[in-house]
């Protein structure tokens, strides 16, 4: 079997896992089914969830909002509310806009123009704790490829 088809396995329990040539084909097909809309994907909902809300004028102006242009799921409530636009092309994860940001991001302000009704995993995340944002919080240390997902 040559190296690009062998199915690697995970050491602690021997289980198969999907070749990159595989995990390339399942994501080309999830995604078309999403654009014909024969597959829709929700967010999961986390009723034990807190809203976080950090107000961090300095720190907003570093990170410029990255967290506004992650791509997600958005949960069932969050569509049944109307007021969230989503991707018709993904349904039903979070619109953006050409930058990467989120459709409802005010690039002026870095704040979103919905935050009453924002998505519920825009209430329950937390930078503080993701180290793919802040490389250390405390010392104001943004990681160097936040950005690199973004276009331009």
């Amino acid at each position: 079997m040559s190296e690009h088809n062998e199915h690697q396995q995970n050491p602690a329990t021997e289980e198969e896992y999907f070749t990159g040539e595989q995990k390339a084909y399942i994501k080309e097909m999830v995604e078309k089914l999403m654009e014909k809309r024969i597959l829709v994907v929700y967010g999961d909902e986390d009723e034990k969830a807190e809203t976080v809300i950090l107000h961090d004028e300095e720190r907003r102006g570093l990170c410029k909002s990255v967290c506004c242009s992650f791509i997600f799921a958005l949960t069932k409530s969050d569509v049944g509310k109307g007021i969230i636009q989503w991707n018709p092309k993904r349904p039903y994860f979070i619109a953006t806009e050409e930058d990467g940001y989120c459709s409802h991001f005010d690039r002026k302000t870095l704040l979103c123009t919905i935050w009453e009704d924002r998505p519920e995993r825009c209430r329950n995340y937390d930078c503080r704790r993701d180290a793919n944002v802040w490389e250390d919080w405390d010392k104001v240390i943004l990681n160097k490829e936040v950005f690199k997902h973004l276009k331009g």
